[in-house]
């Protein structure tokens, strides 16, 4: 799967996407003092839980209701490097949907600079871990915008070493 073509921030979707600050803390380094690679898969990660939960999307009702959504596939390029203590932003939105998959596509910053950006793509699975198709409420909850008064569920970005 290619990287996703982004689209402009003030275009169509735009409400359909977020973004969260993310402080990089020593541990997600390296010895060069640099974010580790894998660092960037724990950010996507973040900012997905916080996409879903600012459309009032509770996982746990999902798995209650016998749906998981497993990472299936995963992809980051790397353009600049980030380091300890930079202040990133992670945008996300939805790249693709299908009867049972679904792609988020993200792309983190510090500032005006492009340090990584990728895609996860997640199946909808049963109990089971057989494929099942997502339902429809689910789908729009996931494609629609944010909504207000959602209380953001992200770390805080003032953290100290």
């Amino acid at each position: 799967m290619p990287l996703p073509n982004l689209p402009a921030a003030d275009g169509p979707g735009a409400a359909s996407r977020s973004v969260i600050p993310v402080r990089v803390r020593f541990a997600e380094t390296d010895l060069m003092g640099i974010v580790h690679h894998s660092s960037y898969l724990l950010y996507f990660e973040e900012a997905r839980v916080e996409y879903l939960a600012r459309r009032g999307a509770v996982y746990l009702e999902w798995v209650a209701r016998g749906m998981h959504f497993p990472v299936i596939d995963a992809r980051c390029r790397y353009r600049t490097a980030a380091r300890f203590y930079d202040l990133l932003e992670i945008e996300t939105w939805i790249g693709e949907a299908s009867r049972a998959t679904v792609r988020f596509d993200y792309l983190a910053r510090r500032g005006d600079d492009v340090v990584a950006e990728g895609w996860t793509l997640l199946a909808c699975i049963d109990d089971a871990r057989r494929p099942r198709r997502i339902p429809p409420e689910v789908l729009d909850q996931m494609l629609g915008p944010e909504r207000q008064g959602v209380a953001p569920s992200i770390r805080p970005t003032t953290s100290s070493a």
